[in-house]
């Protein structure tokens, strides 16, 4: 069993970094709110700044660019050194996630590499979230594995709490399955349950505290030589927990009269493009090849399956002395409470306006599938009907493992360019250091140009830095524009680099 296991996951590894290795370690897919986050590592890098949480915010910790900037320090910036924690957390996520399905459910390895493949082998429509440095997108599903396993250690649960609440306030769906099953199997209402709750709430209370008097004297809210309090950005991390509840809050959109279309592009288009369930273009989903993902008719096959090992749970609640809170069940009933959770809340909350691109928001909802698989594994007598469940599972992770080599293989034969890098490299090359563009070609060609080049945004600005720079060189200041200009060169398929205009 041993050998067993270190095989699995050695698998499990290599097939991450082979689904990740387009979003890593090429520069095509940066965007800049990525690129922001690289900035602030190559800042803490270069000790011109300490930030807490991120530029331009008060409710998402820098935690990316905490662990990017070692990265920075010894090899330079550079897209792939962050994104390289990213990666790491993507590995130990599939291994953790393998190991728990072992010890808490008694998944042989393999069938828990098995089970674990519809977080490993995602799509990369939905892969690229879990390799997007820009506040939080795969932090969570890792939170809520840690959290699972320090249950019954309360500092560390309340300390892991209050990192993965500030970081991502859906790490609190975490603690709503987990208080639900302790509720329903009655150890919340034991003294030791109530005394790890208190304890946990204290840690999480200090840490919370310890944050905000940190925020409130590194400051750099905005960017080197900034503080908390610039342009009015409040400095207590409570504040900070408030703004980040507000935040959901405000974007919390529920009309009663969409929800049954919610719920139906939800179960369908939605989950079949989130678990490549349709055939569907690979550019329309924020990635640049003129490839696909998916294959047409997979999400029936798949999503039926899911029904079906749904049903045989509920049946098995009804027929067996066994209840989901069990203690042998309560890891795969914690997966898709979870799950569940961010699919409801999701759905609840966007007025209809259902959309992969806003999956970020429900990512959450993979870890839930996980759990119906691995729940309908313990559980289900028939072995028909387990068998049915592992081979269409087999199935998908095959066609997804196709669809990752595929989009590899045209990555490495072909591989896209990124026009802030020409932009970047343009600007470098001609000796120009100073221009105004909008917010979304500002940071990420400033990242590429390794600050060589400053850029003033037009519309929404971060790195106040920047700003000051500029405004001192308004006659050597460049317009970076969409749109053709008086005396300017075109220098990418939508950039022009046009003059200096008169202050």
């Amino acid at each position: 069993m041993g050998q067993e296991r270190t095989l699995v996951f050695v698998i499990a590894a290599g097939l991450v970094l082979l689904r990740s290795a387009v979003f890593v370690f090429s520069d095509a897919v940066l965007d800049a709110d990525q690129a922001i986050v690289g900035l602030m590592a190559k800042h803490m890098a270069e000790g011109r700044t300490l930030p807490v949480f991120q530029y331009g915010q008060d409710y998402q910790l820098g935690i990316e660019a905490w662990l990017a900037a070692p990265a920075f320090w010894l090899f330079g910036p550079s897209v792939l050194a962050l994104k390289l924690p990213l990666l790491v957390i993507n590995i130990a996520l599939a291994i953790l996630l393998i190991a728990l399905l072992e010890r808490e459910l008694g998944l042989r390895p393999w069938l828990g590499l098995l089970v674990t493949s519809l977080f490993i082998l995602t799509p990369p429509g939905t892969a690229i979230y879990f390799l997007e440095a820009s506040g939080g997108q795969v932090e969570p599903l890792f939170a809520a594995l840690l959290l699972w396993v320090t249950r019954r250690r309360p500092v560390l649960f309340g300390t892991i709490l209050a990192f993965g609440f500030l970081q991502r306030v859906f790490t609190v769906y975490a603690l709503g399955a987990l208080v639900l099953i302790e509720m329903l199997d009655r150890s919340l209402f034991t003294a030791k349950g109530m005394r790890r709750k208190l304890e946990a709430a204290l840690a999480f209370s200090v840490v919370w505290q310890g944050i905000g008097l940190i925020r409130a004297q590194a400051g750099s809210a905005w960017g080197p030589a900034t503080s908390g309090s610039y342009a009015g950005l409040p400095t207590t991390t409570s504040d900070a927990a408030a703004l980040n509840v507000g935040l959901l809050l405000e974007r919390f959109c529920f009309d009663g009269t969409s929800l049954p279309r919610s719920l139906s592009d939800f179960f369908g288009p939605f989950l079949s493009t989130m678990m490549g369930g349709h055939r569907e273009p690979l550019v329309d989903l924020a990635i640049p090849s003129a490839g696909t993902q998916g294959v047409d008719g997979l999400w029936i096959l798949l999503g039926t399956t899911l029904l079906l090992a749904l049903g045989r749970i509920v049946w098995s609640t009804v027929r067996d002395d066994e209840r989901p809170w069990h203690p042998r069940l309560q890891f795969a009933t914690y997966l898709i409470l979870v799950g569940a959770q961010s699919s409801g809340v999701y759905v609840l909350s966007q007025c209809g306006q259902i959309s992969a691109m806003t999956m970020r928001y429900t990512l959450l909802t993979v870890l839930g599938l996980v759990g119906i698989v691995a729940y309908h594994a313990v559980v289900e007598k028939r072995r028909l009907l387990r068998r049915l469940t592992v081979g269409v599972v087999a199935v998908w992770a095959l066609m997804g493992l196709w669809g990752h080599t595929r989009l590899l293989a045209d990555f490495v034969s072909d591989p896209p360019a990124n026009n802030r890098q020409q932009l970047a490299d343009y600007l470098v090359d001609n000796d120009i250091k100073y221009g105004y563009a909008d917010y979304w070609d500002v940071y990420s060609t400033v990242f590429f140009a390794n600050e060589e080049v400053i850029l003033s945004s037009t519309s929404v600005w971060v790195i106040q830095e920047y700003e000051w720079i500029v405004q001192n060189h308004q006659s050597d200041a460049v317009w970076i524009t969409r749109e053709p200009c008086d005396g300017g060169t075109r220098v990418t398929d939508a950039h022009y680099v046009c003059p200096p205009r008169s202050p």
